[in-house]
């Protein structure tokens, strides 16, 4: 071989190497850079669904009406040519229970305690990317944030306090365990103190609560011990809503805990009273309501709604139906009729409601 062909075959040789050291040296940094900038978006689209997921959450308890849900567990990486890549980032999900104490309240539409105890699950969902640090995200009683920041919701707005939780673990449909309610107007039962709300069980972190309340404006204080946050919400009326959206179709429905009065419980004949019984979350719930007389004119009668009327009823001992209202027109021709809608509580004990109608 001449001194010209031993040239090119070095000079091929030459090219090879650095192109080999090129391409070794692209696939070593640019591939994961190129795929961290997908990371990113990536990222992005995990959170968007964690917050539409948020959405449907309350979307369900709001209307009573079952919602499809999409829980996205692979995110494809972009292809390269002539390198290799990944196939996928992919994302996990699970639920823990929470106990949330509401403190400090009152209500003049139910008999409610001082403190109002109620129970669920949240959500923790985790992005796990190939080349970047896994990102755990929390929806915790509509509130959403990473490991160590504050993204989106308020358990606080417009006048309401919302309250929603999960039941059973992640899947592509919600359904309504306990939802449809109208919710009840709370006030602090000591007007001089705050309204506190208590969340025991948070997953979320003390950095990221902080970061909460100085967004929303509301004091929190974290207990890391204890994994508790505590949310002081200034001596105001709100409505109080709350609710369940399960995963789990079919799941228990929750028996009624309150009786909440839907026409004045003092009336002139004739007078319409309509009761509804709600579950502890205050939304509608199926039960036993009872309606008896209890003392004064027995010169009443009583007519009930039916698909062919109205429907008079003999109270001889008391009436009961079995749904989440009771609805009868109470006609008194004398003197005043005191009447008595109660149910058998969830928690235990009697509730009930007194109704007169006066001539």
């Amino acid at each position: 071989m001449n001194s010209r062909g031993v040239a090119g075959v070095l000079v091929a040789s030459l090219l090879l190497s650095i192109l080999a050291s090129a391409y070794v040296l692209y696939q070593a940094n640019g591939v994961p850079g190129y795929c961290k900038n997908a990371e990113r978006k990536m990222l992005g689209d995990f959170l968007s669904g964690i917050k539409e997921l948020a959405a449907k959450q309350r979307d369900v308890i709001g209307s009573g009406t079952p919602s499809g849900v999409t829980l996205e567990t692979q995110y494809a990486y972009p292809s390269i040519p002539f390198f290799l890549s990944p196939s996928y980032a992919s994302a996990s999900y699970s639920t823990y229970d929470i106990t949330v104490t509401i403190a400090n309240i009152a209500s003049d539409e139910l008999q409610i305690p001082s403190s109002v105890i109620l129970r669920g699950k949240a959500l923790a969902a985790t992005f796990n990317p190939v080349f970047s640090t896994p990102v755990s995200t929390f929806l915790e009683l509509g509130i959403i944030t990473t490991d160590g920041a504050y993204i989106d919701g308020s358990i606080v707005g417009s006048g309401e306090i919302i309250l929603p939780f999960f039941d059973g673990m992640p899947s592509m449909q919600l359904y309504p365990a306990s939802a449809g309610g109208r919710g009840v107007v709370i006030k602090p039962l000591d007007p001089t103190k705050n309204i506190t709300i208590t969340i025991s069980g948070s997953k979320i972190p003390e950095r990221a609560w902080k970061e909460y309340g100085k967004s929303t404006g509301y004091a929190v204080n974290y207990d890391r011990n204890n994994r508790t946050a505590k949310i002081e919400i200034p001596p105001n009326s709100y409505v109080l809503r709350s609710g369940i959206s399960s995963f789990i179709s079919g799941s228990a429905a929750n028996p009624p805990n309150y009786l909440k009065p839907l026409t004045p419980t003092i009336q002139k004949s004739p007078g319409v009273v309509v009761v509804q019984a709600i579950d502890q979350y205050f939304n509608p719930a199926r039960g036993d309501i009872e309606l008896r007389f209890v003392q004064g004119s027995r010169d009443y009668t009583i007519q009930v709604p039916t698909s062919a009327g109205l429907t008079q009823v003999t109270l001889s001992d008391s009436y009961t139906v079995t749904g989440h209202e009771l609805s009868v027109l109470i006609d008194v021709r004398s003197g005043t009729s005191v009447f008595v809608s109660k149910i058998q509580r969830a928690e235990g004990g009697i509730y009930e409601i007194a109704f007169a109608v006066t001539k």
